[in-house]
């Protein structure tokens, strides 16, 4: 129902004063609530700690959210009704916008105007008979992590009060997917190297058998083990374009794939694709468990579809001892506050002490890493790519050594140690400078970035600083090829919202050796040091943030365990037609095409003269959708093509479908054939 509900049912209880009990909702556990930031509300006060405010009056009670935030109360079917007022809280900025809706047994039963940051509240009244599980969610609009505030909510009810719950996660096997007889090659057929450093590629191919893979065309001082389907060497000096020539045969029948090979001075001509440790392992991660990750994506065929970039996050580095004060200093920050306890369990950690460098004061690992060369060439020998981590600051955001006053030193110990890309999180640096203004952001960065450059091998290098300063328009001038652009992200609904539909303005900086890095996918089983939980998305929620992340080109770097993938996630982030995407060598930008309030469609041409379109339902209810192509600014195609379902789709001046809630219809179209 798109309207608010007559409140005639609720009236008509009131005046003949039936008996009932009502339940304050801001007492119950708001620990369950959903939202974009790792905060969790808290009775009778806003987002930001203070009083709840809306259009300049203070509420004492309700309880305040940020944006795309979701709370679900299960019922025994006899409540009556909900009570509340609503309003974007004072403390967000004028153009904030908030729209609350009440959602009961998966039916949107209210669904309030749009409010304005400084609008007074409104009153909500929604009549519950018979629902049984009832959710209060925020849609925002201008700003992802606008405070949104509900004020003194309460469900009246003749039977038991209603609980606090964490959402219902449906899981589903991905659809059936006919084996393709003929061998497959990942689709990425590019990539750039400087003249004369280490090159090493994994050439991917799927079969349903043996498969004999071939290589033509490589330049010298490049070869090809046919065994382990790995190129390595060094590129030539001379700067140039070398086609290669990729050739499978198998049982079903031979494939070939042209592949260029630029050697010159940009890195990361596609999106980087691989997994990171940060999401799964966090501050136990170790030399084992990153080889058993490395295993699985082998096993699980990800790496030969293109995954093979193995990033270790933080905590393989030494780190101070509890008592020193640099970590009182760093606990202390807001970014750190959010997960103060379990930072203190990690720093406590004795696995983790030692001295930080060495006589010659190269940076050292801890003890779980005891060879940091010797985890290179594993990763190297198998075709795969090796990523490590560090700040900016003394001390990473885990309170382990940083590489202050260290950069070149450190710079060479990653290049001797077999790096090949490098994460550099902003993290303790707050605590080395003031005001910042954009050279202050600049300023360390473009320090590790002189110092990587200089170094005899390639490192790409990923600034992580949450896209502060219009990152996107300087991170070329400090040798950087991807930058992030949100915060760290969690497995909510609210979350990969806010990274992936706000900020399409930075999509027009993008391009080969330039990329937006949204963060990771949330998919698959995640937690701290592996203490490992489905993540709390629903499917349709996992292929949004998908199609999303491919459309806008974002870094595909996985944050679920390998080891622990189902047949859901291998297919999803297998899924050839979608990477082909993310990977397209023209790397150009993708623009939004708002629908109605809650659809949109994103577009991105390819090379090859294609479009991916992307159809997103943002509501709370699947949603039948007619798009006509003129309304994307396009022509009618020859072909559509559903890179869900790996099928055609009947070709015309409109596309007809019921989109998901949540959902998201990915379509590849090919172009009108010209007389």
């Amino acid at each position: 129902m798109n309207a608010r509900l007559p409140v005639l049912a609720v009236l008509l209880v009131s005046a003949l004063g039936l008996p009932g009990a009502e339940t304050r909702v801001e007492t119950l556990a708001l620990r369950e609530t959903r939202q974009s930031s790792w905060a969790v509300p808290r009775e009778n006060l806003a987002a930001g700690g203070g009083p709840l405010r809306v259009g300049h009056a203070t509420y004492a009670r309700g309880f305040g959210t940020v944006g795309g935030s979701r709370l679900e109360l299960e019922l025994d079917g006899r409540a009556r009704a909900l009570r509340a007022q609503t309003g974007v809280d004072d403390t967000a900025g004028a153009l904030a916008a908030a729209s609350f809706l009440v959602v009961g047994d998966g039916r949107v039963l209210y669904r309030g105007p749009w409010q304005q940051g400084g609008g007074p509240a409104v009153t909500v009244e929604v009549p519950l008979a018979g629902v049984r599980r009832l959710a209060l969610v925020v849609d925002v609009r201008g700003e992802p992590f606008a405070p949104a505030d509900w004020i003194g909510p309460v469900v009246d009810h003749d039977g038991a009060p209603p609980r606090a719950v964490p959402p219902e996660i449906r899981r589903e096997p991905p659809p059936p997917r006919p084996v393709p007889a003929v061998p497959q090659f990942a689709v990425t057929a590019i990539a750039g190297v400087r003249p004369g450093h280490p090159w090493l590629w994994r050439v991917g191919v799927t079969a349903p058998g043996p498969v004999d893979v071939t290589v033509a065309g490589l330049p010298p001082g490049l070869g090809f083990d046919p065994a382990t389907r790995v190129i390595s060497g060094r590129a030539p000096a001379t700067p140039g374009e070398y086609r290669l020539g990729f050739r499978a045969s198998g049982s079903g029948g031979t494939a070939t794939r042209d592949f260029r090979l630029v050697v010159g001075e940009t890195l990361a001509l596609t999106p980087p694709m691989g997994w990171c440790s940060w999401y799964s392992m966090s501050g136990k991660v170790s030399d084992a468990w990153v080889r058993e990750a490395a295993a699985a994506l082998l096993r699980t065929g990800l790496a030969d579809r293109g995954w093979t970039s193995v990033n270790i996050d933080d905590f393989w580095m030494t780190r101070p001892g509890p008592d020193d004060a640099r970590l009182a200093r760093l606990a202390a920050l807001e970014r750190l506050g959010r997960v103060a306890g379990y930072y203190k369990a990690a720093m406590d950690d004795p696995a983790l002490r030692g001295e930080p460098r060495d006589a010659q004061g190269r940076i050292r690992p801890n003890a779980r890493f005891p060879d940091m060369a010797g985890l290179t060439g594993f990763l190297h020998a198998r075709g795969l790519r090796a990523g490590l981590y560090s700040s900016p600051g003394v001390l990473t955001c885990g309170g382990c050594t940083g590489s202050f006053g260290h950069e070149a030193e450190d710079a060479a110990r990653f290049a001797e140690w077999g790096f090949d890309y490098l994460k550099y999180d902003w993290c303790s640096y707050s605590l080395e400078t003031g005001p910042l203004e954009r050279a202050d952001w600049q300023r360390p960065f473009a320090r590790m970035g002189a110092a990587l450059r200089a170094q005899p091998r390639d490192l790409v290098f990923n600034l992580c600083q949450y896209g502060r300063a219009a990152v996107w328009e300087w991170g070329p001038a400090v040798d950087a090829q991807t930058w992030r652009v949100s915060d760290d992200l969690i497995d909510t609904w609210g979350s990969i919202s806010a990274a992936g539909f706000y900020g399409e303005e930075r999509d027009a900086f993008t391009g080969p050796g330039r990329w937006n890095d949204l963060d990771q996918l949330m998919v698959g089983r995640i937690g701290w040091d592996r203490r490992l939980h489905d993540v709390q998305l629903a499917p349709d929620e996992q292929r949004t943030q998908f199609a999303l992340w491919c459309l806008r080109g974002s870094p595909l770097l996985l944050a679920g365990d390998p080891t622990a993938l189902d047949e859901f996630a291998v297919a999803l982030l297998g899924n050839e037609e979608a990477l082909a995407v993310n990977q397209d060598p023209a790397g150009r930008p993708a623009r939004r095409v708002v629908l109605d309030v809650a659809r949109e469609a994103w577009i991105r041409p390819l090379a090859d003269g294609a479009v991916a379109v992307g159809i997103f339902n943002r509501d709370e209810e699947p949603a039948p959708v007619t798009v006509a192509w003129s309304q994307l600014g396009l022509a009618t195609p020859a072909r559509v093509r559903d890179l869900w379902r790996h099928a055609a789709v009947a070709a015309g001046a409109n596309w007809t479908g019921t989109v998901p809630r949540h959902g998201v219809e990915f379509l590849r179209l090919d172009p009108v054939s010209l007389p």
